[in-house]
């Protein structure tokens, strides 16, 4: 039987050419900045070697300088020492009597006197001590700085295919092959190293230092060079609870490790030769910017990716088939490319033909089994990448998914109750969105790659903010306490608190002290009636990236919904989906400073034509 296709392929390919399009433009755009950026680099490097060089030939001409005044001045003091023994013999007290008395003749009956007479001379001072070489100024230590965000870090990385693209726009990350790493690394700077537990890491290049029974002496080199420079290095363990005895070697050099298996922790604390290291666990992530909601339409029906580790156990492989089985007249079946598809399943399986990210967007419920490599203390990759994606999941009540993620996954209890999960799925519309929002929220408040990048250098002994990227400050109008304390009130029913409020008023500040009370409300006294004007003035005094502008009809979960994808959403603007002339809109701050906040829904429309980037949140 043939399956039926989505209706909507021609309106989500024109979306994903338009987008492939803006996409392009920015690409070229960002390649001049890049070219004026690496010429304008190119000339300050050129002045900094011409600078250096000036600054070694003065020290060499101070150096010069400095041994002939030494020089000048140990011959001066032998000379006044000569001269002073001199002066003290009695030859020469003579010879200065008679040269004195040839003036007056009646001076010679004083000569004998004076020849006699002792004469005190103080001995000519020592010269000083040696001018010492000029050197630089000692550095004055600076004031402690606030906690850095994630996008500032240097991390040099051995890490997967997968793991990059995740952390690759998220930080400046720096790879390398075995040979030539210390040109790379002394030219980067990195503030940490991270190694994943990856043969093919690196597009193979350490495949020989990171294999089973592998000679790893380049990657011994590498950590003890790092530590040498007092750059911390730290192993992530993306792969247990498999091979777990297969890392304990090259784990063993690092100062931290990290798992995405909590419950085996213990074991490597157990360890002798982990004794000393940092072990956390830290769960995988997934990266909003591939897996997302953004979605030109869902067909009603439900998706199953079968991986090479769902056919891997045979025990697992039966429960999922049982599953398939009772499923199969509302579920379509893909296979990632390369996976042999086991004979019971074969006729209505196809090869998955897209990314994986895109199959997610196009349907409404996605169909997740157990597979080889799961446990119970470790989230499913498979399934926060589902759960980024705006999609409902449905899943068997496995251990795993029970702990971690229950309140965001319609659970069954087995085949027979799975066609039903997935029926009342794709029937309650309500249902539906709620488990695929909460799902979203879920995804994004704690499991992207910030957060994972954050964690890791906070253990290392950084301190990095995770939420750096997605602080927001609320901007808020108000010239009349009553005014002031009801959009108080309403900030302060959001789900996700503002970390900071300004509150603009033409009255005195002191009349709204009482309503602004606490530490994050920053009362500004501003004049003038243009709201427009007002809004970019406290914009420019806050010190968040994002600023939220709120709306009276805003839901309680406006700020969260519009903050948690700021970071990823690569827009100047976030706004909830309403019919409303106004609406909720997280904006970025130096967006709002420099043109301020329109009072009608005409400007954004030219804004979005003149190419300020817009995305809308439902």
């Amino acid at each position: 039987m043939d399956l039926p296709e989505p209706s909507n392929d021609l309106a989500q390919l024109r979306a994903e050419v338009e987008k492939l399009r803006l996409d392009l433009n920015r690409v070229e755009s960002l390649t001049r900045q890049l070219e004026g950026a690496r010429d304008q680099l190119r000339r300050s490097t050129e002045g900094i070697e011409r600078r250096d060089v000036i600054i070694r030939e003065a020290r060499k001409q101070i150096a010069t300088l400095s041994r002939r005044l030494d020089d000048a001045q140990r011959q001066a003091f032998e000379a006044k020492t000569a001269l002073h023994d001199a002066r003290g013999t009695r030859w020469y007290a003579l010879r200065d009597a008679v040269q004195w008395a040839r003036r007056r003749p009646w001076r010679w009956l004083l000569v004998p006197w004076k020849v006699l007479r002792t004469r005190a001379q103080a001995a000519p001072p020592e010269p000083e001590a040696p001018t010492p070489e000029w050197a630089p100024p000692a550095p004055v230590p600076a004031r402690p700085r606030a906690s850095r965000s994630p996008a500032s870090l240097r991390v040099a990385a051995i890490v997967g295919s997968a793991l990059r693209a995740q952390l690759g726009p998220e930080c400046t990350l720096v790879t390398f092959g075995p040979e030539g790493w210390q040109a790379a690394l002394e030219d980067a700077h990195p503030h940490l190293l991270l190694v994943e537990s990856d043969s093919f890491a690196n597009d193979g290049s350490w495949q020989g230092q990171l294999e089973k029974d592998g000679d790893a002496g380049e990657l011994e080199r590498l950590v003890a060079w790092c530590r040498s420079r007092e750059i911390p290095a730290a192993f992530w363990n993306t792969a247990d609870p498999l091979e777990f005895e297969r890392w304990l070697p090259v784990e063993a050099l690092f100062e931290a490790v990290f798992t995405v298996d909590a419950d085996a922790v213990a074991r490597y604390a157990a360890r002798g030769a982990l004794g000393m290291a940092n072990i956390e666990a830290l769960p995988a992530c997934v990266q909003p910017r591939i897996f997302n909601a953004r979605s030109a339409g869902r067909v009603a029906r439900a998706c199953f990716v079968l991986t090479d580790g769902h056919a891997a156990d045979r025990r697992l492989w039966s429960e999922t088939a049982a599953v398939l089985a009772a499923v199969k007249d509302t579920t379509d079946l893909y296979a990632l490319p390369g996976v042999a598809v086991p004979d019971a399943t074969a006729d209505g399986a196809r090869e998955l033909a897209e990314p994986l990210s895109m199959l997610f967007r196009r349907y409404a419920v996605a169909l997740s089994t157990p597979a080889r490599g799961d446990a119970a203390g470790k989230i499913p990759q498979r399934v926060l990448e589902m759960l980024a994606s705006g999609i409902a999941v449905a899943a068997p009540a496995s251990p795993d998914v029970s702990l971690h993620l229950a309140p965001v996954v319609r659970t069954f209890a087995g085949a027979d109750d799975a066609a039903a999960a997935i029926n009342g799925l794709l029937d309650d519309d309500g249902a539906r969105r709620h488990f695929a929002a909460n799902g979203e929220l879920f995804a994004l408040r704690a499991h992207t790659p910030m957060d994972r990048l954050a964690a890791i250098a906070s253990a290392l002994g950084m301190a990095v903010d995770a939420l750096a990227e997605r602080r927001v400050a609320a901007l808020v109008l108000a010239d009349q306490p009553d005014d002031a304390a009801l959009a108080l009130r309403a900030l302060a029913a959001q789900t996700h608190p503002a970390d900071e409020i300004m509150l603009g008023t033409k009255a005195r500040p002191a009349d709204l002290e009482a309503a602004a009370g606490g530490a994050r409300v920053r009362v500004v006294k501003q004049d003038g009636d243009a709201r427009p004007q007002r809004i970019r003035e406290l914009a420019r005094l806050a010190s968040t990236p994002w600023v939220f502008l709120p709306a009276a009809t805003a839901d309680t979960d406006s700020l969260e919904q519009l903050i948690l994808r700021a970071p990823f959403a690569d827009a100047e603007i976030l706004a909830r989906a309403t019919t409303d002339e106004a609406a909720p809109a997280v904006v970025r701050r130096a967006f709002v400073a420099e043109r301020g906040w329109p009072d009608d829904a005409e400007t954004l429309r030219r804004w979005s034509h003149e190419g300020v980037r817009l995305y809308a949140v439902p």
